[in-house]
C-alpha cells in the first residue's frame, strides 16, 4: 500500500519488531549501542559521545523526517519495547541525485514564484499526501551484538526494503557494507540478493571501498517470492 511521503514520523511493524522514529527517551540506549565496541567489529564505535550528545542528534532527526531528507529509525522488540538497534534510511534522493528535501524546497519556491498551489500536495491530506516519490534510498543497520544470530538482521532488512519499495515507491534501495563484513554478505545471500553484489566506493567515510547492493523492485519481487516459497520469508 502506498504510504505518504515525507512523514513526520515512521513506524514499520514486523512479526517481532517495531522499527520507528527516534524519541528523546531513546538517548541512553542509543549511547550504549553506538559506543560499545562489540557492536562494531569492523570499527566505528563512537567513543566521544554522551547521552546528551545523542539527545541533540535525536532533536535534529525530527526535521529530517518531515522534510524528506532521511529517516533514522530505532529497532525495538515488539513485545517489550526494548531498543536493540538503529536502522532506517540514510537518504532519500530523486533520480537526478538531488536529496528529496532540497527537491521539495525548490518545488515550493517555484510554486510561490508562479503563484500556484503550495507544494503540499495540492490540498491532499492523510494517506493520499505524496509530495514526491523518492527514487533511491540507502538502508543502514546496527544491531546490539547480543541479538546477533537470531534472524533480526534479515527481519529488519526485509521489513525496511518492503516498506521502501512497496510503501514509498523507491526504485533503488542501496545497501553498503565493509569488505570484511562476511556475516552481512551471508545475510544478503540468504535472501537471494548475493548476485547484486559489486565492489566499489561506498557513500560513507572517506574514499572507503566496500560491497554495494542496489535492490530494484523486480529483483525484490523475485526474492520475496522465493523466500515465501521456501518458507523463509521473515514477514
Amino acid at each position: 500500500m502506498a504510504a505518504p511521503f515525507p512523514q513526520a514520523a515512521y513506524k514499520i511493524t514486523t512479526p517481532r519488531l517495531i522499527i520507528r522514529s527516534a524519541i528523546t527517551d531513546d538517548a541512553e540506549a542509543l549511547f550504549h549501542l553506538f559506543s560499545t565496541p562489540e557492536n562494531h567489529p569492523f570499527g566505528g564505535a563512537q567513543t566521544n559521545i554522551s547521552p546528551e550528545i545523542i539527545r541533540g542528534r535525536i532533536e535534529r532527526w525530527g526535521p529530517d523526517y518531515a522534510s524528506g531528507k532521511k529517516a533514522i529509525l530505532m529497532i525495538t522488540i515488539r513485545e517489550t519495547g526494548e531498543l536493540i538497534g538503529c536502522g532506517g534510511f540514510n537518504c532519500f534522493e530523486t533520480a537526478e541525485g538531488e536529496t528529496c528535501d532540497v527537491a521539495l524546497q525548490r518545488k515550493g519556491d517555484e510554486n510561490e514564484q508562479e503563484g500556484g498551489e503550495e507544494a503540499a500536495g495540492g490540498g491532499e491530506t492523510g494517506e493520499a499526501r505524496r509530495l514526491i516519490t523518492p527514487y533511491l534510498t540507502d538502508f543502514g543497520v546496527v544491531l546490539d551484538h547480543r541479538y546477533w544470530g537470531k534472524g533480526y538482521g534479515r527481519e529488519v532488512l526485509c521489513g525496511q526494503v518492503e516498506f521502501a519499495v512497496e510503501g514509498l515507491g523507491c526504485s533503488i534501495v542501496r545497501v553498503e557494507t565493509e569488505l570484511e563484513n562476511e556475516p552481512w554478505r551471508a545475510v544478503m545471500r540468504s535472501i537471494g540478493l548475493g548476485g547484486l553484489e559489486t565492489n566499489g566506493a561506498v557513500s560513507y567515510g572517506e574514499k572507503n571501498i566496500g560491497w554495494i547492493y542496489k535492490i530494484d523492485p523486480s529483483t525484490w519481487s523475485h526474492s520475496r517470492r522465493d523466500l515465501k516459497k521456501s518458507g523463509k520469508w521473515p514477514l
